[in-house]
């Protein structure tokens, strides 16, 4: 009851956060009496030739085309002019006056685009009506070639709204990120031995990749970093590595990493990759001019997935709960794909990811789902083994390594070539007469404490075995194990000592050792555990003949 009781106040202050988080994004705090300038700007607009401008179908120039508007000082005060610009370089003016320019600096690596960039262009306070002006060079013939969400608003109003207006599509990318981390994270921690690590790596790096991508569509990667540029370039990169995870991904899960489809997908990304670079940093052109062989390598690779679709389901004859969660996960994240090249080439749409980031939450839930539930399974196994070999190489009254263990470890040893080992053969007397006389319980007891005894000044420095009744044996490994050896005797007749002292048993606890040193290329191992049991029967002796001179006998 405590338990569950502690889980669920767990439970109640995360839901209570949540609650405060919904608020943080739903309400405004309100009472002030005078409001930010918030007026949407981009009527009004004509060109030189007195032509209105159409923002959505702004004119191609090549060289430069001036677009106006005449502004009041009532209209502007105390705001900025905000907006977007997308491929295009451009001069603001008053009056004739340059306020504002953009012709920014773009290195080999950038293209020849900056991507999507936000601007907040500070006007001066005016004292009558002036004429606002903007000088714009096209940077490529296309509709998407233009100003953005033009107000005159104050800049970080603007900034704060953009940032609000994307923010449930950059957590939820930001969310799928963390994921995919996670996802590698735990596959490298908890898959090592398996082949599910493939799987899972790939799918969290699958996730980043698509995760990386989309949000750039929701601006806040370009308003953190202030590079729009390098946003776009990593756009395209990730266009580029997409099919090489996935592909992996979904052969592992079918079983067919060992065909050749993912060879031929990573050569292709690996040449799309090397061309990119060549026709960019060589060339000096832009990536968008080979994203068509990009798109073609991505359906290339769906082709390739329904494929090995159909080979495993020739193979399997009928698919697994699994699987076929899988090929519904993937299913939607094709499609979704399609509908945003479709929009892109047909449509030319600002937001190119919109409908690949609600298939990429259904296709990363869905298979994060699938991964832990594989996950558990194989844990469920992992501990069921554990407990197999627990039991079959542990002694079942005292816990310490049993007969089986020892015959396993001495047949490493023989395969050694180098090295030091201490052999100690140790043997408990008067368990007979324990047993006899008091009992098996109170023999146990006598055996599970001369154990416990063994294992805590032996068990530190080496690995400790029961081999019989009353026989135990315990193996040091290491170049210092003679000195090892000496210090572990030495705590283990100071714990004899204090339980006789304690008088814990009728009959005192002796236990006889012998200590045998085997260096493989120079002693046999057989010989050396035949000395160990040689010079344990000898203190074996001893012990008895000194419980001979007190005047006591067990016999």
């Amino acid at each position: 009851m405590r338990r569950r009781l502690l889980i669920d106040l767990n439970l109640a202050i995360c839901l209570i956060l949540g609650i405060f988080i919904v608020f943080l994004f739903t309400y405004k705090l309100e009472g002030g009496n005078l409001k930010p300038k918030d007026e949407q700007f981009s009527d009004g607009w004509v060109y030189e030739d007195g032509a209105p401008v159409d923002f959505a179908d702004l004119r191609y120039a090549p060289e430069t085309e001036t677009i106006s508007k005449i502004i009041s000082p009532d209209q502007v005060s105390g705001a900025d002019l905000c907006f977007e610009s997308r491929s295009i370089y451009f001069t603001v003016c008053v009056n004739g006056t340059a306020i504002y320019d953009f012709h920014p600096e773009l290195i080999k690596v950038y293209g020849n685009y900056y991507g999507e960039c936000i601007h907040a262009v500070d006007i001066p306070v005016l004292e009558e009506d002036s004429k606002l002006e903007i000088t714009y060079t096209s940077l490529r013939d296309a509709k998407t070639t233009t100003f953005h969400h033009m107000k005159i608003q104050e800049g970080a109003s603007f900034i704060r709204m953009m940032m609000a207006d994307n923010f449930a599509n950059y957590l939820q990318c930001f969310t799928i990120m963390v994921l995919g981390v996670a996802l590698i994270v735990i596959g490298m921690i908890l898959n090592q031995e398996t082949d599910s690590i493939i799987e899972t790596v790939s799918l969290g790096t699958t996730a980043i990749i698509l995760a990386l991508w989309t949000s750039s569509g929701s601006r806040v990667p370009q308003i953190i970093s202030e590079n729009s540029a390098m946003v776009r370039v990593m756009d395209y990169m990730c266009l580029i590595f997409l099919p090489v995870p996935v592909i992996i991904l979904f052969a592992s899960v079918s079983k067919q990493l060992e065909s050749k489809i993912p060879r031929i997908i990573v050569l292709l990304c690996g040449a799309n990759l090397i061309a990119n670079i060549v026709w960019v940093l060589v060339l000096g052109r832009d990536y968008s001019d080979l994203l068509i062989f990009t798109h073609i390598i991505i359906g290339i690779g769906v082709a390739f997935i329904i494929y090995m679709t159909v080979i495993a389901f020739k193979r399997a004859k009928k698919f697994e709960k699994n699987m076929r969660v899988i090929i519904a996960g993937f299913s939607v994240l094709i499609a979704a794909g399609v509908v945003d090249v479709v929009r892109y080439y047909y449509f030319k749409a600002s937001d190119a990811s919109m409908f690949t980031r609600i298939g990429l939450f259904y296709f990363v839930i869905l298979f994060t789902i699938y991964e832990l539930t594989l996950f558990l399974v194989i844990t469920r196994k992992s501990a069921q083994t554990e407990l197999m070999e627990k039991l079959a190489f542990n002694d079942g009254l005292t816990g310490i390594l049993n007969r089986l263990a020892f015959t396993r470890e001495e047949e490493r040893i023989k395969l050694v070539d180098s090295g030091k080992f201490v052999l100690v053969q140790l043997d408990i007397n008067f368990l007979k007469q324990i047993n006899d006389n008091y009992g098996h319980s109170e023999g146990d007891r006598f055996i599970t404490t001369a154990s416990g005894i063994i294992t805590e000044s032996f068990g530190r420095y080496g690995k400790c075995y029961r081999i019989g009744g009353d026989e135990f044996f315990v193996i040091i490994e290491g170049k210092h194990c003679e000195e090892e050896y000496e210090e572990a005797v030495k705590l283990f007749d100071k714990q004899i000592k204090e339980i006789n002292d304690r008088d814990e048993f009728a009959i005192p606890l002796r236990i006889a050792y012998g200590k045998a040193v085997h260096i493989p290329g120079k002693t046999s191992l057989e010989d050396a555990e035949k000395e160990a049991d040689k010079l344990m029967y000898e203190h074996k002796k001893y012990l008895k003949e000194i419980m001979k001179d007190v005047g006591a006998s067990y016999d």
